[in-house]
């Protein structure tokens, strides 16, 4: 029963996300009408879109590589490339897994960070960056039309986002917070050398502010990318609304598509675009069709990670390795950790 209980756990977001695609494009538009539809993209469009593409993962991919240096680890672009490609195969297309793209991008920078907690604040932190910069641009974008009535609902969802960011990142680098965990609390609990680890890592990144703001400033590329990428697909399906509009509507689709409702938020992105580009007069088909394409893009350059995966540790160990106790920091990391811990009088 426990077997067959985790089974269903594991699929129901995928047959959750096939359900909606199917209700979407089987019957709530026509199949054929969206097909037409997709031919009539330029191929300078598609191509411009594919490139767009491409730009949002390297400088992601950047991002990465200036935070993991934060922690004291060389590590390069290309490597950084690989794994937030791999990252998003697994994320996007690999149904059910027992690893997660973000844990497994993760998995491997412990290879170079050798320490597991940390090379998983790396990722958080860049997550967290993505997130926020994406809901700020959003927010940005919205100031001129925030009186609209269409674009309140995008307001509040992108204001929630910013704000859970925003909580999130003062959290894990508060001392203030930090200073209502009682002292030893780590110690006596379980993985106490992981969370000790992952603490320090966060630390780290507290007290190398200008890291931090470089990878969150560096975090405008790979939205600006993806954005304009949706820009392109939609001009070339005629959806005629200025990129700035884009610049609203693709984040708040994202946001909601990054919900933990279905599978890689297939069928949930493509729901929230038919209703949120509806808002602004973009008939319901080509709505979700902007949402597809861009996904298919995506997945188009995701799928490079399969067969750079062959030459990386299998998922099973990397699952296998995930529940394993952490790995303390190295000494190194641990010195540099300390340089920013405050003192006994500091926290009196």
């Amino acid at each position: 029963m426990k077997k067959l209980f985790k089974a269903v756990r594991r699929f129901l977001p995928l047959g959750f996300s096939v359900a909606v695609l199917v209700y979407l494009f089987g019957y709530r538009t026509d199949p054929q009408a969206s097909l037409d539809t997709v031919k009539q993209v330029p191929v300078f469009k598609l191509a411009l879109a594919v490139l767009f593409c491409v730009v949002s993962f390297v400088a992601a991919a950047w991002r990465l590589q200036i935070l993991v240096r934060v922690l004291g680890y060389p590590i390069t672009l290309s490597r950084c490339v690989v794994y937030t490609l791999v990252g998003h195969f697994y994320n996007s297309a690999i149904p059910g897994g027992a690893v997660g793209g973000d844990a497994i991008k993760a998995l491997y920078l412990s290879a170079v960070t050798g320490s597991k907690p940390q090379a998983f604040a790396a990722v958080l932190v860049d997550r967290l960056c993505g997130l926020f910069m994406l809901a700020a641009l959003a927010l940005v974008m919205l100031l001129p039309n925030i009186g609209q009535e269409s674009m309140r609902h995008a307001a509040l969802v992108i204001a929630g986002f910013t704000g859970a960011a925003s909580v999130a990142i003062f959290g894990m680098t508060s001392r203030r917070v930090r200073r209502l965990i009682p002292a030893g609390a780590s110690s006596r609990l379980p993985f106490g050398d992981a969370i000790r680890a992952f603490d320090q890592a966060m630390q780290i990144y507290r007290g190398h502010k200008r890291g931090l703001l470089a990878a969150l400033f560096l975090s405008v590329l790979p939205q600006a990318g993806w954005i304009f990428m949706h820009v392109a697909l939609g001009s070339g399906i005629g959806v005629d609304l200025p990129w700035s509009e884009y610049a609203v509507l693709v984040p708040v689709t994202g946001m909601v598509a990054a919900l933990p409702i279905s599978f890689g938020g297939w069928g949930v992105g493509e729901a929230a675009a038919a209703y949120f580009f509806g808002l602004r007069g973009v008939p319901e088909n080509q709505g979700m069709l902007v949402a597809l394409l861009g996904r298919l893009v995506q997945l188009g350059w995701a799928l490079l990670g399969l067969p750079l995966s062959f030459a990386l540790p299998r998922p099973k160990d990397l699952a296998a390795a995930a529940a394993g106790e952490g790995v303390l920091a190295s000494p190194e990391v641990a010195a540099a950790a300390a340089a920013v811990e405050p003192t006994p009088a500091a926290r009196g």
